[in-house]
């Protein structure tokens, strides 16, 4: 590895080396040491100005409130996506039994219940479930794939309100600190 070098091109700061990768005839450069070339690795926005290299701005307060906002509601967001998947109750059956909620359970439940509306009391489609954490492919009525569909509404609303409430809290905190307590399990 030779000399690092920095140049600006299209307003980004772009490395080169004396041996590795020379720098092409006709942009404007300015050699930097090892040091400096890894500061500028380690934090974006460094900039070339007046032939010297410069440190990206701070952010200011509001801007790392921001910052910390997004990043909290993006991990809440994700917490209430995993809290969906994870399986929800339902007492259709008589006893309480688990279902899957993932994508594909999602997607077999609606099958079911568009298939359940209008048909006689002895029609049945079978549903997974675990009772005691034992799955089973049990046949459920029209009525049964109705309530399993309730409870799942039910449980996937409850999540979604909860998720509404703590994005209502992150963003309405003043402080990054506020922000950071503000979380799915607490």
């Amino acid at each position: 590895m030779g000399q690092k070098i920095a140049a600006m091109e299209n307003g980004v700061i772009v490395f080169y080396d004396s041996v590795d990768s020379p720098v092409p005839a006709g942009v404007d450069h300015i050699n930097i040491s090892d040091a400096e070339w890894q500061q500028c690795l380690a934090q974006p926005g460094w900039i070339i100005q007046d032939g010297k290299l410069v440190a990206p701005a701070q952010p200011t307060a509001a801007e790392l409130l921001r910052q910390a906002q997004q990043e909290q509601c993006r991990a809440l967001r994700g917490a209430c996506e995993s809290a969906i998947i994870s399986g929800f109750a339902s007492s259709a059956l008589g006893a309480r039994h688990e279902y899957g909620s993932t994508v594909p359970d999602q997607n077999n439940l609606l099958s079911a219940l568009n298939a359940a509306q209008g048909q006689a009391s002895s029609w049945t489609t079978p549903l997974w479930c675990a009772a005691e954490a034992a799955w089973r492919y049990l046949p459920h009525s029209a009525s049964q794939v109705q309530q399993v569909n309730r409870d799942w509404v039910d449980f996937r609303t409850s999540l979604q309100q909860r998720h509404a409430d703590l994005v209502g809290q992150v963003m309405a905190a003043t402080s990054v600190a506020e922000i950071l307590r503000v979380e799915w399990f607490n």
